[in-house]
Protein backbone atom coordinates (compact mmCIF):
# COMPACT_ATOMS: atom_id res chain seq x y z
CA UNK A 1 0.00 0.00 0.00
CA UNK A 2 2.97 2.31 1.22
CA UNK A 3 4.10 1.72 -2.66
CA UNK A 4 1.26 2.77 -4.49
CA UNK A 5 0.90 5.64 -2.47
CA UNK A 6 4.97 6.77 -3.35
CA UNK A 7 4.15 5.83 -6.86
CA UNK A 8 1.15 7.88 -7.07
CA UNK A 9 2.60 10.51 -6.03
CA UNK A 10 5.78 10.58 -8.44
CA UNK A 11 3.39 10.14 -11.20
CA UNK A 12 1.06 13.34 -10.16
CA UNK A 13 4.43 15.12 -9.56
CA UNK A 14 5.46 14.32 -12.98
CA UNK A 15 2.03 15.24 -14.42
CA UNK A 16 1.96 18.41 -13.14
CA UNK A 17 5.65 19.35 -14.24
CA UNK A 18 5.27 18.47 -17.61
CA UNK A 19 1.95 19.90 -17.92
CA UNK A 20 3.55 23.58 -17.02
CA UNK A 21 1.38 26.19 -19.51
CA UNK A 22 4.11 27.81 -21.55
CA UNK A 23 5.41 24.38 -22.82
CA UNK A 24 4.28 24.40 -26.62
CA UNK A 25 1.61 27.33 -26.04
CA UNK A 26 2.50 29.65 -28.40
CA UNK A 27 0.95 33.50 -27.89
CA UNK A 28 -1.37 34.67 -30.93
CA UNK A 29 1.37 36.75 -32.67
CA UNK A 30 3.55 33.83 -32.56
CA UNK A 31 0.45 31.99 -33.97
CA UNK A 32 -0.26 34.99 -36.55
CA UNK A 33 3.22 34.96 -37.62
CA UNK A 34 3.56 31.14 -38.25
CA UNK A 35 0.25 31.42 -40.17
CA UNK A 36 1.31 34.03 -42.59
CA UNK A 37 5.00 32.67 -42.86
CA UNK A 38 3.68 29.52 -44.19
CA UNK A 39 2.29 30.36 -47.17
CA UNK A 40 2.08 32.40 -50.28
CA UNK A 41 -1.06 34.27 -50.36
CA UNK A 42 -2.56 34.57 -53.81
CA UNK A 43 -5.50 37.79 -53.86
CA UNK A 44 -8.62 36.68 -54.71
CA UNK A 45 -10.85 39.62 -54.30
CA UNK A 46 -10.21 43.20 -53.23
CA UNK A 47 -13.22 45.62 -52.45
CA UNK A 48 -12.36 49.34 -52.16
CA UNK A 49 -14.93 51.05 -49.77
CA UNK A 50 -17.60 48.12 -50.59
CA UNK A 51 -16.86 48.09 -54.71
CA UNK A 52 -15.06 45.14 -55.72
CA UNK A 53 -12.15 46.05 -58.27
CA UNK A 54 -9.67 44.12 -60.25
CA UNK A 55 -6.82 46.57 -60.09
CA UNK A 56 -4.87 44.73 -58.01
CA UNK A 57 -5.09 40.92 -59.91
CA UNK A 58 -2.12 39.42 -59.81
CA UNK A 59 -1.12 39.97 -56.85
CA UNK A 60 0.67 37.96 -54.15
CA UNK A 61 2.09 38.21 -50.69
CA UNK A 62 4.79 36.24 -49.03
CA UNK A 63 5.85 36.95 -45.57
CA UNK A 64 9.34 36.04 -43.74
CA UNK A 65 10.33 37.03 -40.03
CA UNK A 66 9.50 40.72 -40.10
CA UNK A 67 10.05 41.34 -43.57
CA UNK A 68 7.22 40.27 -46.84
CA UNK A 69 7.55 40.24 -50.73
CA UNK A 70 5.25 41.34 -53.00
CA UNK A 71 4.47 40.43 -56.53
CA UNK A 72 1.99 42.78 -58.60
CA UNK A 73 1.15 45.04 -55.92
CA UNK A 74 1.34 48.14 -57.45
CA UNK A 75 1.42 50.90 -54.63
CA UNK A 76 0.00 49.33 -52.12
CA UNK A 77 2.07 46.48 -51.55
CA UNK A 78 5.69 47.56 -52.63
CA UNK A 79 7.89 44.58 -53.77
CA UNK A 80 9.19 44.35 -50.10
CA UNK A 81 9.27 45.59 -47.31
CA UNK A 82 8.87 45.03 -43.64
CA UNK A 83 6.21 44.08 -41.01
CA UNK A 84 5.76 44.04 -37.32
CA UNK A 85 2.66 42.57 -35.01
CA UNK A 86 1.66 45.47 -32.83
CA UNK A 87 -1.00 43.67 -30.44
CA UNK A 88 -0.68 40.82 -28.37
CA UNK A 89 -3.77 39.82 -30.28
CA UNK A 90 -2.27 38.64 -33.16
CA UNK A 91 -4.62 40.70 -35.58
CA UNK A 92 -2.44 44.29 -36.23
CA UNK A 93 0.21 44.20 -38.37
CA UNK A 94 2.29 47.81 -38.99
CA UNK A 95 4.28 47.73 -42.29
CA UNK A 96 7.81 49.44 -42.47
CA UNK A 97 5.78 52.98 -44.44
CA UNK A 98 3.55 52.92 -41.00
CA UNK A 99 0.42 51.16 -42.96
CA UNK A 100 -1.76 49.79 -39.96
CA UNK A 101 -3.49 46.80 -41.63
CA UNK A 102 -6.20 44.36 -39.57
CA UNK A 103 -6.33 41.05 -40.01
CA UNK A 104 -9.96 40.04 -40.13
CA UNK A 105 -8.94 36.79 -40.31
CA UNK A 106 -6.71 33.79 -41.02
CA UNK A 107 -6.40 30.39 -41.28
CA UNK A 108 -4.49 28.09 -42.98
CA UNK A 109 -6.23 28.72 -46.33
CA UNK A 110 -7.39 31.93 -46.28
CA UNK A 111 -6.29 35.31 -44.94
CA UNK A 112 -8.24 38.55 -44.85
CA UNK A 113 -6.90 42.27 -44.16
CA UNK A 114 -8.44 45.50 -44.02
CA UNK A 115 -7.19 49.18 -44.31
CA UNK A 116 -7.55 52.54 -44.86
CA UNK A 117 -5.34 54.26 -48.01
CA UNK A 118 -4.72 57.59 -48.29
CA UNK A 119 -4.74 58.85 -51.69
CA UNK A 120 -5.06 58.09 -54.87
CA UNK A 121 -1.91 57.63 -56.91
CA UNK A 122 -1.23 56.98 -60.82
CA UNK A 123 1.40 55.55 -62.67
CA UNK A 124 2.15 55.89 -66.30
CA UNK A 125 -0.89 57.19 -67.23
CA UNK A 126 -2.94 54.34 -65.08
CA UNK A 127 -4.47 54.02 -61.66
CA UNK A 128 -1.93 52.64 -59.12
CA UNK A 129 -3.83 53.07 -56.08
CA UNK A 130 -7.54 54.48 -55.32
CA UNK A 131 -8.06 56.34 -51.63
CA UNK A 132 -10.23 54.46 -49.58
CA UNK A 133 -11.06 51.66 -47.43
CA UNK A 134 -9.42 48.59 -48.45
CA UNK A 135 -10.94 44.85 -48.13
CA UNK A 136 -8.50 42.32 -49.26
CA UNK A 137 -9.14 38.40 -49.66
CA UNK A 138 -6.51 35.95 -49.94
CA UNK A 139 -6.28 32.19 -50.68
CA UNK A 140 -3.11 30.15 -49.92
CA UNK A 141 -1.51 29.55 -53.23
CA UNK A 142 -1.18 25.70 -53.74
Amino acid sequence: MRFMKIFFTILLATLINGCSKSDGVLTPNQRTENLLKSQVWKLTETRIDGMVTNLYDGLTLSFGSKIYSSVNGGTIWPTSGTWTLVDNNGDLILRDNFLSIEIVSADSSQLVLTFTWGSTTYDKGRTGSLKGFYRMTFLSKK
